[in-house]
Parts: C-alpha cells; structure tokens; sequence
C-alpha cells in the first residue's frame, strides 16, 4: 500500500504555496494540517494521532505540519527586536512523508519560493519528560523527533544542539512539539 496519491498531491500543493504567514497559517488549519505556535500544538492533534497510529504500524502515511513563530520582545534588546520585527510572523511548512522504510521531509517557508528543501530519516522517536530546569516556561514536553540513529536519546540530542564541537551534532528533526503546563 502507499499513501493515497490525492491526498499526497493536495498537500504538496499546500506546501509549495507562497503567500504571507497569516495566510499560510489559515491555509494550514483548513488543510487539516498539525500547527504549531510558541506553546506547542495548538491545532490537528488528532491528524498528527492517526499519523502517528499508522507509522507505528509500519503503514505509509503522510502529514502536513506547520510552524508558525512570532517575534516576542521579551528576553531581547530593543536593538535586536527593531533588526528583526520586520521578519514575523513566519510559517514553516514541514510536509512528513512515511513509506514503510523510511521518512522523507519537505520543507517550506510560506513567504519565498519553494525550492524543494528535503532530507530523509530512518526513525520517527517520540520523547516525554519533565521541563530541563525550573527556569523553563513549562513543565513538561512531548516531542516526536526525525533521527538515523533509534538508540539516541532526547538529552544526547539537546547536549548535540548546545555543542560548540560540529562532531557532536545529531542529525534530527523535531517534527512534533507540544509543552504543558505552560507558565504565564
């Protein structure tokens, strides 16, 4: 079986679309898609479930996720914010694509032209846990992460990410974030 090639063409479509970060964030919650903003999963759980479901099954499957950021004046100089305002909102598109074996992603910021961003992973890993420190706005995560290796763990991808040794990284991907009980 593969993954319904309507479906499949619909999403690229919604993928490959140029337009602003308001409208793509629009676009995204009427294509059903799994949409992200500061606090983690705000929209499509339930499509990001039954992908998820189906993965696990080592059926194909196919998901359209979307990262939408903003600009926060909180923690950066007035300098930094006034270079960067301009910028947001953003969206990412990030269209995940299972076939039985392996993990193909597409990405695509909605503002520019898609150029045909792709990488490809071998694990889709799910990871839970408490918040890394009291400092943090929440107190727990829930993240599903793209990676080549299945034994690597959540702390030896965020110690790769904080590495000043290019040797240390990790290729991964963070597909799916979710972060609860979230201090206001």
């Amino acid at each position: 079986p593969a993954v319904d090639s309507g479906e499949k063409q619909r999403l690229q479509q919604v993928l490959e679309t140029v337009c602003s970060a308001d409208e793509a964030l629009e676009l995204a919650k009427k294509s059903n898609a799994v949409v992200f903003e500061t606090k983690g999963c705000v929209f499509g759980k339930e499509t990001w479930d039954a992908f998820y479901e189906k993965v696990s099954k080592g059926a194909p499957a196919i998901v359209l996720c979307a990262n939408y950021y903003t600009l926060s004046r909180e923690g950066i100089s007035d300098e930094l914010y006034e270079q960067q305002k301009d910028k947001y909102p953003q969206l990412v598109f990030n269209l995940l694509e299972y076939d039985g074996e392996t993990f193909v992603l597409r990405w695509h910021e909605s503002t520019v032209e898609y150029i045909g961003n792709r990488d490809t992973y071998k694990y889709l890993l799910h990871f839970t846990g408490d918040a890394p420190s009291e400092a943090a706005r929440y107190t727990q995560y829930d993240n599903y992460v793209l990676v080549n290796d299945p034994t690597v763990t959540w702390d030896e991808i965020f110690l790769s990410i904080c590495s000043s040794q290019f040797g240390d990284f990790i290729p991964h991907h963070v597909i799916y974030k979710n972060y609860l009980g979230w201090k206001d």
